[in-house]
């Protein structure tokens, strides 16, 4: 995890323990207990999730490319392509060459074992199937929201301003730049802390960005979570709980 949680220099660790450490000792009271600063914990909400018109649940898969299916015949045994026809939708795209659906580039599937609307059950298989929360007003006439609620639990920074992924971006690796960043700023910290439950030590990392495109204080480090680098959304204008971000263009999550 490239030592994201170690100091490198001892120059640099008194500064860090006093800011955020465990203790240190002062000549005349003794040891000083410091409170922990944790850069990361996570916040719920409460979210629909996108159906077809008869109300089964759709499905994406981390395993696509945008625009284009990788689900092949044995796949779609298990995974149904979701078909239809170009509606003049501004999210629900017909796949160039074909009648597979997409959901702001996309693809959209069915679950064979789902047997009743609002069924979950394909939701987070193998890691690479999910639901699809989409935002309200983002359906067209084939497709609809779900008759009921779920609970989502997303990363923040530790005061509660939510992280996001870019599909955009390589492994471990930021496309991000310039206007782009000025849109998403990176998310940077050279000490997590205690992380957030349900996440791991390997679950985080740090990158190089590339520092011939840095801007003025620009952080030319970035922490990822399973190897996506992590940005802030500027709209959220640093609002704990805020979520504008989520699904722009598709691409952020």
């Amino acid at each position: 995890m490239n030592n994201i949680k170690k100091i490198v220099t001892a120059s640099v660790a008194c500064i860090v323990l006093v800011g955020c450490g465990d203790t240190y000792k002062d000549d005349n009271e003794g040891v000083i207990v410091v409170p922990k600063i944790n850069a990361l914990k996570t916040l719920n909400r409460n979210v629909k999730f996108l159906t077809n018109s008869d109300g089964m649940s759709l499905y994406r898969f981390d395993k696509d490319t945008l625009n284009m299916s990788n689900c092949d015949a044995e796949c779609q045994k298990i995974w149904p392509l979701f078909l239809g026809a170009e509606s003049g939708s501004e999210n629900i795209k017909v796949l160039e060459g074909t009648d597979h659906l997409a959901y702001r580039q996309h693809p959209l599937y069915t679950f064979v074992k789902d047997k009743a609307p609002d069924n979950i059950l394909g939701n987070n298989i193998k890691n690479v199937w999910h639901l699809i929360y989409a935002p309200s007003g983002s359906n067209d006439t084939q497709t609809a929201f779900s008759n009921i609620e779920i609970k989502q639990t997303y990363l923040t920074d530790k005061d509660g301003r939510a992280l996001y992924s870019f599909d955009k971006d390589d492994v471990n690796s930021s496309n991000c730049y310039e206007a782009c960043e000025d849109a998403w700023p990176v998310f940077y910290s050279d000490n997590l802390g205690t992380l957030p439950a349900g996440t791991t030590d390997s679950d985080f990392g740090l990158i190089n960005r590339d520092e011939s495109r840095a801007k003025d204080g620009e952080p030319l480090r970035q922490v990822t979570y399973k190897n996506n680098p992590l940005y802030y959304f500027t709209p959220d204008n640093k609002e704990t709980g805020s979520v504008k971000g989520d699904w722009a263009k598709g691409v952020w999550h």
